[in-house]
């Protein structure tokens, strides 16, 4: 089949370059891993699903980051008609979740030979529990005594849509890292008074004095907690706490909060696919298949402004709140992505959700469950600061530099405005230190440099931005 005869018979017309795009990517899997670079809004996935079929390789894994992310994946499949299961964690499927709470992870992964759950899929038949998703397989499974978590692996589907965290390894030779920069971004957090309680829990005494958390602590910690539940005892918290710690490679604390970071090494064969690769090209040493941006949107880069740790103060904070007024004056939608640290002294109406007609100010935190992977129409989009990690996370470890961590983040959210087109957002990069990291963003975006806010209210008044909003894809 070639990639023409793919799309026709989804029904679908080739976006420019998808046909060229899948037809070079089936001939690099051949060889090993590869890379997928396009910019946003490129039809990355469909053409993906081309190039595995034309490479007859499935079927795959599919790793994601959230569930948003796999539905939509799950969309592209069944657009193309391409059969596909959507996975999930112990804590959506354990039939013991409610009498094991925080500790599952700890039961199954170490004591599941005691479960009779487990112990039942000796009796399992396939053909009876296929399914598209978690939720059908749950249902299908009601009333009897097989553990829904492993049953998984009986699914037959050619696209295997799984967390990036899914420990199960199914009967694939290929995998796909959907958002593939989070293999060495992926960053959440907890906060400190919860693994504090966590260790009261198991009677750990750990004096929180450092920035950074070692690794020996977190593994001492998982094993009491084994030890407590071979004595049939079961710790409140601490299980899911101490769970997401030990995936972290980097742990540290930062206002009042433990973030984690996770470096992720895939296993098998693997497409990397991201609108931002160039760090990961040098880190795993593969070939990447660049599509260039066809047209770059300007960026204006707010020179008088920055949220670098030491100028940070209310005088400082107070110049972001009145960049946002003044894009108030302009527009009627505006996205202010930023970190939690500063989004605290920030003036907004909406936090991480608003509803679908919203009209305003609407922050995201520029690692946050929205930062990527979602559509936001907006007039206008601000990087309020430019988000590095802390110093003390060393990331030159694994082959990265805090600059190119910077500009990921960015690409990726700014890319949730920019997901068609015929979008075309004002974009404000509000930190002077963006001045220099344009050697990694000129590939994307056109800069203009702003020296106050005058100057940005008189280029304002004779620019045209969106002004007609599409209609909203939350």
């Amino acid at each position: 089949m070639n990639p023409e005869e793919f799309f026709r018979k989804a029904g679908l017309k080739p976006r420019p370059l998808q046909l060229e795009a899948a037809q070079q990517l089936a001939e690099m899997i051949d060889a090993g891993s590869v890379g997928f670079q396009a910019p946003t809004g490129f039809g990355k996935t469909i053409t993906v699903l081309a190039a595995i079929s034309l490479a007859d390789a499935f079927p795959v894994t599919w790793r994601v980051r959230t569930h948003e992310i796999a539905k939509r994946i799950a969309e592209d499949c069944a657009l193309l008609n391409v059969p596909f299961y959507i996975a999930a964690g112990r804590e959506k499927l354990c039939p013991l979740k409610e009498e094991y709470k925080s500790n599952t992870h700890y039961f199954c992964r170490f004591l599941k030979f005691k479960c009779p759950f487990f112990k039942g899929l000796s009796s399992i038949k396939p053909e009876m529990i296929l399914s598209f998703d978690y939720d059908q397989l749950l249902e299908k499974l009601k009333g009897t005594e097989i553990c829904p978590y492993y049953a998984q692996l009986y699914q037959q589907a050619h696209v295997y849509i799984i967390p990036y965290n899914l420990g199960l390894s199914f009967d694939v030779s290929l995998e796909v890292i959907d958002e593939a920069h989070n293999m060495v971004l992926d960053v959440y957090s907890i906060p400190e008074a919860k693994l504090r309680e966590a260790l009261a829990e198991l009677g750990i005494n750990y004096e929180l004095a450092g920035d950074l958390i070692h690794q020996e602590f977190i593994e001492t910690a998982q094993m009491k907690i084994v030890e407590l539940l071979e004595q049939g005892k079961k710790p409140l918290i601490a299980g899911s706490v101490i769970a997401k710690l030990a995936r972290g490679t980097f742990v540290w604390r930062e206002e009042g909060e433990i973030h984690i970071l996770r470096f992720i090494r895939p296993r098998k064969r693997t497409i990397f696919v991201s609108a931002t690769l160039e760090p990961l090209q040098k880190i795993y040493n593969i070939p990447v298949l660049k599509i260039p941006v066809q047209k770059k949107p300007e960026a204006f880069i707010a020179t008088w402004m920055t949220t670098r740790f030491y100028e940070w103060d209310y005088k400082m904070a107070k110049e972001y709140n009145d960049l946002i007024f003044l894009l108030r004056k302009h527009f009627q939608r505006i996205v202010v992505f930023a970190t939690k640290r500063i989004a605290r002294s920030l003036r907004t109406d909406f936090v991480e959700e608003a509803p679908k007609d919203w009209k305003g100010v609407f922050l995201l935190f520029s690692r946050g469950k929205k930062s990527e992977g979602v559509n936001i129409e907006t007039e206008a989009v601000v990087i309020a600061g430019a988000p590095y990690l802390p110093p003390y996370v060393h990331v030159e470890r694994i082959g990265i530099t805090h600059d190119e961590t910077v500009a990921i983040i960015t690409i990726q959210n700014i890319g949730r405005a920019i997901r068609q087109p015929e979008n075309n957002p004002l974009i404000v990069l509000a930190d002077e230190r963006y001045l220099k990291l344009k050697q990694f963003l000129s590939d994307y975006f056109q800069f203009v440099e702003v020296n106050d806010l005058q100057e940005l209210d008189r280029l304002l008044k004779h620019k045209q931005y969106a002004s007609e909003l599409p209609k909203e894809k939350f």
